[in-house]
């Protein structure tokens, strides 16, 4: 999420994300346009363990 969709999610507003449900692991995100992006990762009611792992500059 950027940074306007993801203080929508915060504060319960509606909001755009890209990605979407994934039940395999690796998962590989491509980022859609620079800019600074927020990774949020639900596991609904499950805990899980995530791992990132990437190219930042």
């Amino acid at each position: 999420m950027d940074v306007d969709d993801y203080q929508a999610y915060l504060d319960g507003d509606e909001y755009e994300y890209h990605g979407g449900f994934h039940d395999v692991s690796p998962v590989v995100l491509e980022i859609p346009y620079d800019s600074y992006w927020y990774l949020v990762v639900d596991g609904n009611v499950h805990r899980i363990k995530v791992s990132v792992t990437g190219i930042f500059d």
